[in-house]
């Protein structure tokens, strides 16, 4: 009688096992780690160039000049040069209304952002009121028991009627505008005026003379350059007071939020600086005389840093658009895959059967 031999633990088997991608596709596959959107590009987008509309149309709307035959942008540089203790003041209150408008978009846009990340998953549902919960509010010995228990606490019988009408109100009613950075905002603002004034003189402004509109001057770029941020990232805030440090030493943006607060404000600062340098050529125009051409550097500044940022990021948006769209399309790949894989498996064991069969 033959002996038939043993196989081997060390032979390798002629059909091994096919390895499930479910164990590599966890490994291979990449994960974005989920950031909050701080500025939401839909919400950005068409505010920049209605925030720059708005800016050169109280720009035109300040100009006093009455020659009509002038366009609008050479009556204000007119009115500007001719009379700046008048156009200013009108420029810098409706500035401000404008940035205020424009950073408390942001600031809004922020705060809720950060309260979705922070209460993300932590929202329970109610726990189901027991038994005898229930059945001691139904009914008459109910209604008697929810009374006594009212009145012991001091409430009235038909306070909590209107508790009820309230929060039905409230409940539809539009959120209440927060006010609360007005008084900060005014502060930091005032307190970066009197820093670039004292810049703007150390570095060559008249001291004595030109005064007003040296203070004006430095207004109106505080406005433009602080006051977005002073709304946005106020100082009270621990974090914010730390990105206003990392901002001003590192000039590097982190996020949409700071790209779109800084770029406005470098612009701002780098435009004051360069518009005086036609101050003290020969030229003999009327325009070069202090501070015309430094307000329309600050102007032109603040419009292309708000521009820069802009495309950039629009730039981001379709870029984590597409990787968004890629990293779904790979995962139903993979997906697909998958079932394939366990298809192919399920078919081998079936002819696996029928030929031990």
């Amino acid at each position: 009688m033959a002996r038939t031999k043993p196989k081997s633990t060390l032979e390798p088997s002629r059909n091994p096992p096919t390895p499930s991608l479910s164990s590599t596709s966890s490994s291979s596959s990449f994960s974005r780690p989920q950031q909050p959107e701080l500025v939401p590009v839909r919400h950005y987008l068409p505010r920049v160039p209605l925030q720059l509309f708005a800016v050169a149309f109280s720009l035109v709307a300040a100009s006093t000049s009455q020659d009509k035959h002038l366009a609008a942008p050479a009556r204000f540089l007119q009115a500007l040069h001719r009379e700046p203790l008048k156009t200013l003041p009108v420029v810098c209150a409706a500035l401000a209304a404008i940035q205020t408008w424009f950073a408390y978009s942001l600031r809004s846009n922020r705060i809720a952002s950060l309260a979705r990340l922070n209460h993300k998953g932590t929202d329970a549902p109610a726990p189901a009121p027991s038994r005898a919960a229930a059945a001691r509010g139904t009914g008459f010995r109910g209604s008697l028991a929810t009374m006594w228990d009212a009145a012991m606490r001091g409430e009235a019988p038909t306070e909590a009627l209107w508790k009820k009408r309230a929060l039905r109100r409230g409940a539809h009613a539009k959120a209440a505008i927060d006010t609360s950075f007005v008084g900060e905002a005014i502060m930091v603002t005032w307190l970066g005026t009197l820093a670039i004034h004292a810049c703007t003189v150390l570095l060559g402004a008249p001291l004595t003379s030109n005064l007003t509109s040296t203070y004006l001057f430095s207004l109106l770029v505080s406005i433009l350059a602080i006051l977005p941020l002073a709304i946005a990232l106020p100082l009270s805030d621990t974090s914010a007071r730390f990105v206003w440090l990392r901002l001003a030493s590192t000039f590097t943006p982190t996020d949409d939020l700071e790209l779109a607060l800084f770029a406005p404000a470098l612009g701002t600062l780098v435009g004051a600086w360069l518009g005086a340098v036609p101050i003290p050529l020969d030229w003999d125009r009327p325009w070069q005389q202090w501070p015309t051409t430094p307000v329309l550097g600050a102007l032109a500044g603040h419009a292309l840093g708000s521009l820069v940022a802009l495309a950039r990021i629009a730039y981001g948006g379709v870029v984590r658009a597409a990787v968004d769209v890629l990293e779904e399309a790979g995962q139903q790949q993979q997906q697909q895959q998958q079932r394939g894989a366990q298809q192919g498996q399920g078919r081998e064991g079936g002819r696996r059967k029928l030929k031990g069969q």
